[in-house]
């Protein structure tokens, strides 16, 4: 074979792989199903218009939730009258244990100069343990005179409570110290702008034992 003819040769075969390489390709089918999608931008004003993603904040339950007080009753017949110098009164005195009926009229008497009151009938005795029920002494109060209680434990009563209720059952004065020798109003006294029946009431918060009780009031107008 001369030197063209193998050149010829050559180029046969290259055209006809070639061409073979074409047919397979065109064999091949892709898919498509439409032109791409384009892809826009982000706006600016779109991603400052976006929320932001934050968690939920979890719920407060029903018992989490703060309780409020339960409404202070104001009485409509009674109110409290301040005499911050009256505290001091009987910060001195000390009980002997022994009489609680002369124990209270003791510490009463050294609170007379300083008031200006006077025993309202006579002295209240009883005797109680911390799970008794209170005992209620009836307090017959005018119209436009203030009232003063003064109590006594004996030895085996460490905390005594006294109120003082109006007529409606409303607390217009209670001592507020965890002590057998209460006052109320330890700093001033329980006034009345209407006769009302009122009562003392006494309880023991601790111990057992007897206990006494006075009632003292301004002297009335002459």
């Amino acid at each position: 074979m001369g030197r063209d003819m193998q050149k010829r040769a050559i180029v046969l075969v290259a055209v006809a792989g070639a061409s073979g390489s074409f047919g397979a390709c065109a064999g091949r089918t892709t898919a498509v199903t439409g032109p791409a999608s384009p892809v826009s931008p982000a706006s600016p004003d779109a991603a400052l218009s976006a929320p932001a993603s934050t968690p939920p904040s979890p719920l407060l339950s029903a018992s989490a939730l703060p309780v409020p007080p339960p409404p202070t009753q104001k009485s409509a017949v009674a109110s409290s009258k301040t005499v911050e110098s009256w505290a001091a009164c009987h910060q001195g005195y000390k009980a002997t244990a022994k009489d609680v009926s002369r124990d209270v009229a003791a510490m009463a008497r050294a609170c007379e100069k300083a008031t200006k009151m006077i025993l309202l009938g006579r002295t209240l005795t009883g005797k109680q343990a911390d799970d008794d029920a209170p005992q209620s002494f009836p307090l017959d109060a005018l119209a436009n005179h203030c009232y003063r209680v003064y109590a006594q434990a004996g030895e085996g009563i460490k905390d005594l409570d006294v109120v003082i209720k109006d007529s409606a059952g409303v607390v217009v004065g209670e001592d507020a110290t965890d002590h057998p020798s209460p006052v109320v109003l330890e700093n001033g006294a329980v006034c009345f702008a209407k006769d009302d029946r009122a009562s003392v009431v006494v309880s023991v918060g601790m111990g057992s034992g007897v206990y006494a009780v006075q009632v003292w009031t301004d002297v009335p107008p002459r």
